[in-house]
């Protein structure tokens, strides 16, 4: 029988991404109130970063992880209030619960979504163009209900039909529970009923009929929240069962170096780098070079050597950087050193960016990872690949900058005046892009300037922060003051929203 289809269209894909992301702040957000210190465990789980020409492949590993307590946690962001997640049941590492332990939570976050969606098209000379754009405003509705996963595994759950193929034609399995409609307050629990009021309609007793498999979890009295898991098959942690215990110590950490399941190895490895535990640093050694071991685990052991030993990082990823026969191992080394943040990965990852003669996948995403560094000096590498010859690198290191924000404005602003086009014009739109950016530097750039890139950038910038120079520069340089009034003319008019060059095809 052939394979079933499995792809996602970037669309698809980026709609999942943006659910799991939000969803996963806002579980970050939501255990930090209760002590904990989250940090993401699984790369990627708190961004919307698509890897287009060499598809990275995912750890199946819990998405975060507290680094006082140790709890891991996966979060499944839901747009619909129900207990399920994607499946697989003939590929064990697409199964529900590879990669966690009974002790590892997971939180099931309810967002919902206003979209906005804007679209037209164009046909000419046997030519068509179809534009189209969706702004999408996403919002954790409610409370966020988190449960550990050896409640899961001790309810067997309802197989689902399999998903089409844009959802990655993996199947789903579900749990019973009772989601609250909104705020209110449980009346009774006998019967197998729940009766509940809301508080939007205090005197309209509404009710859940519960099946034998089913039970409820709060008692009669008790308040709830909007999407709070009322009665089902599987019991939730309370709020106190949430709170941070601490007790992520030296020892617990090596115990985790030496168990046998792999993903708990690798949250040994990730968690002692960040505490730079030092006395763990020949356990550590021992997992980065068995060539045995799992290449994930590896890499991670091998970013807390350079990290916490100071050991070098060209020693340690450039023979997986540029020699590896698998692109995304050779991907996951330029991941690993974003996060590595030691002069010897930058220097490391700058190397690479700037060899014409290495893959375009490799330098696009060393220009991300040098991004996330964070720096001045990565700022200034950034702006320099402005004059490469590869669109994908100038719109990485555009992309890079804007996230940067105010580290990178001192580069940017010299950028505005570099002899090279492709810079300056760079440098403005990021200058654009960034919150902030210093209007007095710019109006005096665009004033002392010969090149246009300075009043482009300027005339981007909120008009009550460029107003107290006006004056100046019309005094002084009356073409610019025409331009950035020929330019805020169109910026403001209604054909600036939807404005797209070559609109006419």
């Amino acid at each position: 029988m052939p394979s079933r289809n499995a792809f996602k269209t970037n669309s698809s894909f980026f709609r999942m991404l943006a659910v799991g992301a939000i969803g996963a702040q806002a579980v970050q957000a939501h255990l930090a109130s209760l002590g904990h210190h989250v940090i993401e465990l699984e790369r990627g789980s708190l961004s919307t970063r698509i890897w287009r020409d060499v598809k990275r492949k995912r750890v199946r590993i819990p998405d975060l992880c507290c680094t006082r307590c140790g709890v891991r946690i996966e979060s499944r962001a839901k747009t619909n209030a129900d207990l399920s997640m994607s499946h697989s049941p003939s590929d064990a590492e697409r199964a529900w619960s590879y990669g966690m332990l009974d002790s590892d939570w997971i939180a099931f976050p309810v967002l919902s979504v206003n979209e906005e969606i804007w679209s037209s098209g164009s046909f000419r000379a046997l030519r068509s163009l179809w534009r189209e754009r969706v702004l999408m405003t996403w919002r954790v509705e409610g409370w966020i209900n988190l449960f550990t996963v050896a409640s899961f595994r001790s309810v067997t759950p309802k197989q689902l039909k399999p998903k089409g193929v844009t959802e990655g034609s993996e199947t789903q399995v579900r749990w019973k529970a009772r989601f609250a409609p909104g705020s209110g307050k449980v009346v009774n629990t006998a019967s197998g009923h729940l009766d509940y009021t809301l508080d939007s309609d205090p005197g309209k007793v509404r009710y859940f009929r519960l099946g034998a498999d089913e039970r409820a979890f709060l008692a009669t009295g008790d308040h709830f929240q909007m999407n709070q898991v009322l009665a089902g098959q599987i019991a939730p942690l309370t709020t106190s069962d949430c709170r941070c215990v601490g007790g992520c110590d030296t020892a617990r950490l090596q115990r985790m170096l030496s168990s046998r399941e792999r993903t708990v190895r690798f949250t040994g490895c990730k968690l002692a780098r960040l505490a730079k535990d030092t006395s763990l640093k020949d356990h550590v050694r021992d997992l980065a070079e068995d060539p045995d071991e799992d290449p994930y685990v590896r890499m991670e052991a091998k970013s807390f050597l350079c990290e916490v030993t100071l050991t070098s990082a060209d020693d340690q990823f450039r023979a997986t950087l540029l020699h590896d026969t698998d692109e995304q191992m050779r991907l996951e080394a330029v991941v690993t050193l974003a996060e590595t943040r030691t002069p010897s990965a930058f220097d490391l990852l700058r190397n690479v960016l700037e060899d014409p003669k290495q893959p375009l996948f490799l330098r696009s995403a060393c220009a991300w990872a040098i991004g996330r560094h964070g720096t001045q000096d990565a700022a200034e590498v950034l702006v320099r690949a402005f004059a490469d010859v590869s669109p994908e690198i100038r719109e990485e290191a555009l992309l890079a900058l804007q996230n940067l924000g105010s580290a990178g404005l001192k580069p940017l602003l010299r950028g505005l005046e570099d002899p090279s086009i492709d810079v300056a014009a760079g440098a403005a739109e990021a200058l654009r892009r960034i919150a902030g950016a210093p209007a007095k530097e710019i109006a005096l750039l665009a004033e002392r300037s010969s090149t246009t890139w300075p009043t482009w950038a300027l005339a981007h910038l909120p008009r009550d922060a460029v107003a107290p120079y006006i004056a100046m520069l019309q005094a002084s340089r009356p073409e610019i003051h025409y331009a950035l009034s020929v330019l805020w003319a169109f910026l403001e008019s209604w054909i600036a929203e939807d404005w797209t060059p070559g609109s006419s095809l």
